[in-house]
This record gives C-alpha cells, structure tokens and sequence, in this order.
C-alpha cells in the first residue's frame, strides 16, 4: 500500500508517521509495560520487550489490512503515542485503536488530532467510508478524544469487560467519512 505522506498526516500540533521497528524503544515499550498507561488496552495482560514488540510492529508493516503510525508532537519533538487502522476492505471501513502514553502530552488534544488526522488519511487515501472505535466506559479521555474528532456513540455493550474485578460497558463509537 503506497501512501502520500504529506500534508495529510500532519497539523500544526501533531503529525503522524509510518511506524517501523527502528521506532521502537524503551519508551515506547515503557507505555505498554506502565499500569497507568495501559489500563484499558487488552495488551496490558502480557509484559512486553523491545524485541516483541519489533516483531508485532513488522508484522503490521507486512499486513496489507493494517495502518500502524506514530505520533509526533511537533512541539516536543518526539514520538508520543500511536494510531491503528484495522480495515476491512470488503465494507470499507476500519476499525481504529490509540494510546497516546508520553504523560507530557495527554489531554492536550493530541489523540484527537490524530484521530482528525487519520480520519483524512482513510478517507482520501484509503478510500474507507467508515471508521468504528471502541474504548472502556470509564476511559472517558478517549470516549471525548473521538467525539471532538466526529465519532459518534453507536451503542454499549453492557458488561462487556472486566477491570479490577468489576464489570465495565463497552462504548462503540463510528464515523461515516
């Protein structure tokens, strides 16, 4: 999949990249192995290393179906979180999963650049004409990171997970690009 890079994936806060092994590094890998960070992503149940997760992030640079990038802040000048595209070419829509992890940068609007960001990626590049998120109904930073990006709650889905021992709902999100 060939894609123009620019001025599609970048504002004049953040900017998104293609994310290969070479970006992997302790702090990346730091995000995902840190309680406060991966509180709502599912691979918070395994420990990562540098070396795994090179490996996870090749195998979405060899999956035609997925669009792995980085988030840049500008400003700070450095990685701060990622973005995914899961698509689904035969509806045309992708599924999209974030984590901004550098504390520096959360809630400052970064994720919903990015999602803004990535929705013009899918749509003029892609060709997608839906995009769908999820994300824990306590996790109202990224419930409200996707509604300023123009998702809307398509439904919940009680009881879905479990977090510290509690059932929580699961919040669907969508937006038609």
């Amino acid at each position: 999949m060939r894609l123009d890079p620019a001025p599609h994936w970048r504002d004049e806060v953040v900017e998104l990249f293609l994310l290969e092994p070479s970006h992997v590094g302790a702090h990346y890998v730091g995000w995902l192995n840190d309680a406060s960070m991966n509180r709502f992503l599912e691979s918070r149940f395994a420990v990562h290393e540098e070396a795994s997760v090179r490996a996870f992030v090749d195998a979405c640079l060899e999956n035609p179906d997925v669009l792995f990038l980085g988030v840049r802040h500008l400003a700070a000048g450095r990685h701060v979180g990622n973005v995914k595209l899961e698509i689904n070419r035969v509806h045309g829509r992708a599924e999209v999963g974030i984590l901004i992890g550098d504390p520096d940068v959360q809630g400052q609007g970064v994720a919903t650049r990015a999602i803004r960001l990535l929705c013009r990626v899918a749509s003029e590049q892609l060709g997608l004409r839906k995009l769908t998120a999820g994300c824990y109904a306590s996790n109202k930073g990224s419930e409200r990171a996707f509604t300023k990006a123009g998702f809307i709650v398509e439904g919940v889905r009680p009881e879905h997970f479990l977090l510290d021992g509690n059932a929580e709902a699961l919040i669907l999100m969508g937006r038609v690009l």
